[in-house]
């Protein structure tokens, strides 16, 4: 803290936090009774001496010095940066307020600095020095609005204003190349039995949810995670392969004899076509990746999905959707971002399976006829075994098991496709999977955080951390590792959903609370709630399942911030975490 300037602030400022300290919110001792009895004198100004923090965020405490404050609270507004504090109790000489959401009014450089002033009547005492204002990132509503009951909520697509539902578990995924398109696929979780609703598209620039695929598409099963595959092809604007002229074996354009060109569809991209692709060309590469938990006890169930962009090049009811791979109780499907080789679950037998996604790619290559085969799905029918036995394509192959049978499980592939997190929903554990990048295949797996045995809600170092139910996680970039030069520069995110909580797991395998799961700091005693704000002691959420984060542009600052986006499931709707903004300030010397 700063040397305090009043020689009188120090004996004011032990017997405020003292009072504080003892029978809460007093901004006035015992020893100041007489001061306590002042009234505000209208007839004198207001001054403000000093006040402490110098410094701070949304949610802190402060204490003013000052005098002709008065005695009568309801008449005192504080203001700082502009923003009206929540003032607590008020004598005289002293007074004890919150510190509000974006208190600033000043922006120098990266700085942020507000205006402290007091206001009883027409009287305004503004306070000598600034306060710096240290932003935080807090939670806050995207969309959707809250119910009373499960049963009564209803869903609506339209702006985000207006919409509702996102009462469902669920996972979200970004298009590739667009992430202004954020999607959403819903399980029947976590009302079994009950019909779960279609896969939606949040549109973060023109604001809207729109319901794009119907469950109808998928056989009405339960759906359980979305990713997108991006193809290997070239396209031109309308979603054809594109064609370009041809070469001879010495490199020349080839013409006809009346010196036309001759045209080939160029079928798999040449290197650098993605570098001068439009945006138009290269949506039409992405297709979603949809896994389905449907049950056959003869490996025959439909497990994966692969969806196509309709001939607007959008994904809709007019969509191709094509069994890209058929085994059985699938609970998620994941791409190598590095190779882009699939892996998908198995529930009933706690397996981890591979599908070569190039062998599936080359049945889609119509501009080598010699190439094309129509695509099988079935596993068992196409399997590469432990001993290199190849039945069919063999584009698929069972790599190990997790632990027992029966295990829910979630893959997440790290940025770098070193390694995976798999997530094991219904025994709250995390296992890890390594990748050796000369096979091109994961390991078997082993526990980096959690504890098998039992629930519960504890930060700490591998085993000794628990969790309850987690969920979808993220891999967010830790700048203070990258500064540090550190081998793996990203912590792990993930909704731990019982615990209403989104909590993190280092490289090192310590697992910290993030945000929400604030019981201990609400009167109900409860780790569920709807509130904003502040992360820890003040935000809370209701069954988290989706999470996933971006960087948008800070309205503030202007440079790149981090932001989440998280569907909050019993809260019924979409809930960010991003930093604090505020677009009145003035900006000082852009």
């Amino acid at each position: 803290m700063k040397k305090l300037k009043s020689t009188v602030w120090h004996g004011y400022l032990c017997g405020i936090l003292l009072a504080f300290a003892v029978v809460g919110f007093t901004a006035c001792t015992d020893k100041e009774t007489d001061d306590k009895n002042v009234a505000f004198d209208p007839n004198q100004e207001i001054v403000i001496s000093d006040f402490t923090p110098k410094s701070g965020s949304m949610g802190q405490q402060l204490v003013i010095l000052g005098n002709n404050f008065g005695n009568d609270k309801s008449q005192v507004k504080v203001k700082i940066g502009g923003k009206d504090a929540k003032v607590i109790n008020v004598c005289n000489t002293a007074l004890y307020a919150y510190i509000p959401s974006a208190a600033f009014d000043k922006i120098e450089g990266k700085d942020l600095y507000g205006s402290v002033s007091v206001t009883v009547g027409d009287k305004t005492g503004v306070a000598p020095d600034r306060f710096e204002y240290e932003r935080k990132m807090i939670v806050g509503r995207l969309c959707g609005q809250s119910f009373e009951r499960y049963e009564d909520v209803t869903w609506q697509d339209g702006g985000f204003d207006e919409c509702t539902g996102f009462k469902n578990d669920g996972v979200m995924q970004f298009s590739p190349y667009n992430h202004d398109q954020l999607f959403i696929v819903y399980d029947q979780e976590p009302r079994f039995g009950t019909v779960a609703h279609g896969i939606q598209l949040l549109d973060l620039k023109a604001k809207t949810v729109e319901t794009i695929l119907p469950l109808s598409m998928f056989h009405n099963e339960r759906l359980r995670t979305i990713d997108f595959a991006v193809d290997p092809f070239a396209y031109d604007e309308n979603g054809a392969f594109e064609r370009r002229q041809k070469v001879d074996e010495t490199g020349t354009p080839m013409v006809d004899d009346d010196l036309n060109p001759i045209m080939e569809m160029v079928g798999r991209a040449p290197e650098g076509w993605e570098a001068t692709a439009t945006p138009n060309q290269k949506r039409w590469r992405e297709h979603l990746i949809i896994s389905t938990d449907n049950n056959n006890d003869q490996y025959r169930a439909r497990s994966v999905y692969l969806v196509d962009r309709d001939a607007n090049g959008n994904f809709s009811k007019n969509s191709k959707v094509i069994e890209l791979a058929n085994y059985r109780q699938c609970n998620g499907a994941s791409l190598h971002p590095v190779n882009g080789e699939l892996y998908f679950t198995s529930y009933t037998q706690g397996e981890v399976l591979r599908l070569e996604m190039d062998t599936y790619w080359a049945s889609r290559d119509t501009s080598d006829a010699m190439t094309f085969k129509p695509w099988d799905p079935y596993v068992n029918s196409n399997l590469t075994d432990a001993g290199g036995n190849v039945t069919g394509t063999g584009a698929f192959e069972k790599l190990f098991t997790v632990q027992d049978v029966s295990w829910e499980f979630q893959i997440d592939i790290h940025p770098s496709g070193k390694y995976a997190y798999i997530v094991v929903i219904n025994r709250s554990y995390i296992l890890r999977t390594d990748y050796n990048e000369t096979t091109k295949r994961f390991s078997a797996p082993y526990v980096i955080a959690g504890d098998m045995s039992h629930a519960g809600f504890q930060d700490g170092v591998g085993k000794s951390a628990l969790m309850h139910r987690p969920y979808q996680g993220t891999f967010v970039k830790n700048e203070d590792y990258e500064a540090a030069g550190a081998s793996d520069i990203y912590d792990f995110y993930f909704c731990d959903s019982e615990n209403d909580a989104i909590r993190l797991l280092t490289p090192e395998g310590i697992v910290k609370t993030y945000a929400g799961g604030s019981a201990a700091t609400h009167a109900d005693g409860n780790t569920y709630g709807n509130e904003n704000g502040e992360l820890r002691d003040f935000a809370r959420f209701h069954r988290p399942t989706g999470l996933v984060n971006d960087v948008h542009k800070d309205a503030i600052t202007g440079l790149n911030t981090l932001i989440f986006y998280i569907l909050d499931t019993y809260n019924y709707m979409i809930r960010t975490i991003t930093m604090e903004e505020n677009l009145d300030a003035t900006v000082v010397n852009p």
